[in-house]
C-alpha cells in the first residue's frame, strides 16, 4: 500500500537496546522525552547525544537517524514550549471582558505551564542566545509572543484601566516574572508553595502594579475564584 500524499512517510528505525519512554512505535517522542528529563537534571549544556540515545534506549548511531544534533532535539522541545505561552496570550486577546482579569489569567496561565516544564527555560533562553541561526524560529515566536503580551496591555491602557505605562517594557517584565519563578520553583526554594498558589500570586503582583485601580481587581477575579 503506498504512502497518502497527506502525511509523511514513517520512518523505519534501527533496532532499540530497550524500550524507550515513548513507546515503541514513537522514536521520536521518546528522545524528546528522554532528552527533556536529561535537561532537567544536568541542564542543557551538560547533556550529550550519547547521554540522550541511552536514556531513550537507542544505540548512539541511531539517534543521528532521528535528530541531527542535540539542538535539533531540543528544537523539537521548542516547538511546543513556545506554542503554548502563544495560545495563552492569543485566546486572552480573543476573549472578551475586563482587561486586568485577561491579563491576570493568562500570567496564572504562563506561569502554571512554564512550571510544568522538564527543564529550566532559562537554559533554553542561554542557548538559543549562543545560536541564533539555529534557533531563529525560536526568536520569531518569542517577538509574537512580546507583542501579543503588549497588545493586551495596550488595550487597557487604553480603555483606562491600566496606567499609561511603557507596554513594551511592561510586557517583557512580566513574561521575565514568570521564566524567573519557574527557575527557582524548581528548586527547594519552593518550600510548600504549590504551583498554583505561586502563580496567583505573580499575577496578583503585576497585574495590581499596572491598574489605575488595584482594588478592583479582586471583584473582577471573583468570577475566576
Amino acid at each position: 500500500m503506498g504512502t497518502s500524499r497527506h502525511s509523511p512517510p514513517r520512518r523505519r528505525g534501527r533496532p532499540r537496546s530497550r524500550p524507550s519512554p515513548g513507546g515503541p512505535d514513537d522514536p521520536r517522542a521518546g528522545i524528546v522525552a528522554a532528552a527533556g528529563a536529561l535537561f532537567a537534571a544536568h541542564g542543557i549544556d551538560g547533556v550529550t547525544m550519547a547521554q540522550i540515545a541511552e536514556a531513550s534506549g537507542l544505540q548512539q548511531s541511531s539517534i543521528y537517524y532521528w535528530f541531527k544534533s542535540k539542538s535539533d532535539v531540543l528544537g523539537s522541545i521548542l516547538d511546543q514550549v513556545n506554542r503554548v505561552p502563544l495560545e495563552i496570550v492569543e485566546a486572552a486577546r480573543r476573549s472578551e471582558g475586563p482587561v486586568p482579569r485577561r491579563l491576570h489569567r493568562v500570567v496564572v496561565q504562563d506561569v502554571l505551564a512554564l512550571s510544568g516544564f522538564p527543564f529550566d527555560i532559562n537554559e533554553i533562553h542561554r542557548l538559543a542566545a549562543r545560536e541564533p541561526d539555529s534557533f531563529a524560529g525560536y526568536w520569531e515566536e518569542r517577538t509574537r509572543l512580546d507583542e501579543e503580551v503588549e497588545a493586551l496591555l495596550e488595550e487597557g491602557v487604553r480603555s483606562g484601566e491600566l496606567r499609561p505605562v511603557d507596554t513594551r517594557l511592561a510586557a517583557r517584565t512580566l513574561l521575565a516574572a514568570d521564566e524567573a519563578t519557574q527557575h527557582w520553583f524548581r528548586t527547594d526554594a519552593r518550600g510548600d508553595y504549590t504551583a498554583e498558589v505561586v502563580a496567583r500570586y505573580v499575577a496578583d503582583v503585576g497585574v495590581r502594579g499596572l491598574m489605575v485601580d488595584p482594588a478592583a481587581l479582586d471583584v473582577l477575579l471573583v468570577a475566576d475564584a
